[in-house]
């Protein structure tokens, strides 16, 4: 089984949004062509990653790991 990384198509803007939006339960793999599709054997792997993805990005994005 493989596990791979989701990122939010569109961060949430923290307290600004109402309770009904949406916009922060949209995943994708890709923003860009350019973005990486990250897949992992294991799923501390890709927790790992995760970790550092959501560490550097500055806009506040989500990310998420699920089995593929």
């Amino acid at each position: 089984m493989s596990y791979k990384i989701l990122k939010q198509l569109i961060p949430a803007p923290s307290g600004s949004d109402p309770s009904w939006a949406q916009r922060k339960n949209v995943w994708v793999e890709k923003l860009t062509s350019e973005d990486t599709i990250w897949v992992f054997n294991t799923e501390s792997e890709a927790n790992t990653k995760k970790n550092e993805l959501t560490e550097a990005d500055s806009t506040n994005r989500i990310y998420k790991v699920v089995q593929s």
